[in-house]
């Protein structure tokens, strides 16, 4: 808990995680969206930060079973029932913008109805559900049912080629395009204050306590003050352009099919009006996470992804400026939030999932040393430069070859051939 009165926002989520067992997980299912005599399995549990998500099975079909945290079930609950306003909650937001996407060929899921009348003004049912904090259990959450997108997930694939991310980001710039057709001037919720949304990185300062390690702590405060030096106190924060955004774009929300390109998008916890370069810096940092960043290609799957995206959309210089900055916060986000909802529950392994690779990914593009990092930022800005110039081949596929390079710290055997090359070349010129 802060030193603050009333926890915050992102601490009463830790205190409303959901918490059923199996059994009530079924049970609740069976009672408001199975028929009489079907039979509910759960599959697997799903890979969640702040709801409880699982794959059921019900007589044969499959269908995503979301357990949605106490902060937005109250949300929605009390706007419905004591303001008649429920289409000021996240909730409603996140069926919007759902059925708009299925609508204009973004693949995602649909909200099932459920079988019994339960007079809810959007596809949803009530139960009374145990979550984190027992004083606050049981808490009434919502449960929605929804329609089973096939694919797997980016996160399961072991062996990631980089053509995947840079197909990854031409997806993203398409969600971008469609997202950016909603009226969100009727989607009072995409304005609410949330700990993740970039904007909001400086409030990270409530949370650097929990980053145990000093080195890694003073690293997180330099992002923090930087970003409120370049883009606060500047006001270069009032030139980059507002949009709606998914805002969370990683790899575990991404589906692939059989050739690993991404055939849809799940989960709009995390969605907000915001600078619309967000939605690019979250995924770019991921993409840093993801099984082909990891095997020190860091910088090379999130130059591959921009080059993805732009094939879309262009970035305005603002954007292109802060691009790195706003990399390194999501990564300061990921980690120093991490590290304190693990420590709220220790036992939930999948808060671990980005931990060490964000620490060595912020470590690659930010670290702790000032003259390598102006060094770094410097090269960076080159690289993504040159990924913002897209390379199509004959059958329409984005080449990547000259962003298939190592991260710094891996000895490139080539290096002093390549840089002869490129200084002849230049002489030449």
């Amino acid at each position: 808990m802060s030193a603050k009165d009333e926890p915050s926002d992102e601490e009463m989520r830790k205190l409303l995680l959901p918490n059923p067992s199996d059994d009530q997980l079924i049970a609740a299912v069976q009672k408001s969206f199975a028929k009489p005599g079907q039979k509910v399995s759960i599959v697997k549990k799903l890979e969640s930060y702040d709801d409880k998500n699982f794959w059921v099975d019900i007589d044969g079909t499959y269908y995503l079973a979301k357990c949605h945290n106490g902060v937005e079930s109250r949300d929605f609950i009390k706007l419905w029932k004591e303001e008649s306003a429920h289409e000021k909650s996240v909730i409603h937001m996140q069926t919007t913008i759902m059925k708009h996407l299925n609508e204009n060929g973004v693949t995602t899921s649909n909200p099932l109805s459920p079988i019994l009348d339960t007079e809810l003004p959007i596809p949803a049912s009530i139960h009374e559900m145990p979550v984190h904090s027992e004083s606050h259990s049981p808490c009434e959450l919502v449960l929605r049912l929804f329609s089973w997108v096939p694919g797997r997930t980016m996160n399961s694939v072991k062996m990631l080629p980089l053509e995947a991310l840079v197909d990854a980001g031409r997806y993203l710039g398409k969600l971008s395009v469609a997202l950016s057709s909603i009226d969100t001037s009727k989607l009072a919720a995409c304005k609410r204050y949330h700990q993740w949304d970039g904007k909001n990185t400086k409030d990270l300062k409530d949370f650097v306590q929990y980053v145990d390690d000093p080195t890694r702590k003073s690293m997180v405060e330099s992002v923090i003050a930087a970003f409120e030096e370049q883009l606060i106190d500047s006001k270069d924060s009032e030139k980059l352009p507002v949009g709606l955004i998914h805002s969370d774009f990683n790899d575990a929300n991404m589906l692939l099919d059989e050739n690993c390109c991404v055939s849809g998008v799940i989960d709009f916890g995390d969605t907000v009006e915001s600078w619309k370069v967000l939605d690019l810096s979250v995924a770019m940092a991921y993409a840093m996470l993801t099984s082909y960043g990891n095997m020190n290609r860091g910088i090379s799957a999130a130059a591959a992804f921009l080059r993805g995206y732009s094939s879309v959309c262009t970035l305005t210089a603002e954007e292109r400026q802060h691009l790195v900055l706003l990399i390194a916060c999501r990564l300061s986000c990921s980690v120093t939030l991490g590290a304190y909802s693990y420590k709220q529950s220790p036992e939930n392994d999948y808060l671990l999932l980005h931990a060490k690779p964000g620490w060595d990914a912020l470590g690659t593009i930010w670290g702790t040393d000032v003259e390598k990092r102006k060094e770094m930022r410097s090269t960076l800005d080159k690289v993504f430069e040159q990924a913002c110039s897209t390379k199509k081949g004959e059958t329409g596929v984005i080449d990547c070859s000259d962003l298939s390079f190592p991260d710094p710290q891996v000895v490139d055997p080539f290096g002093e051939m390549r840089a002869k090359s490129s200084n002849k070349r230049q002489r030449n010129n």
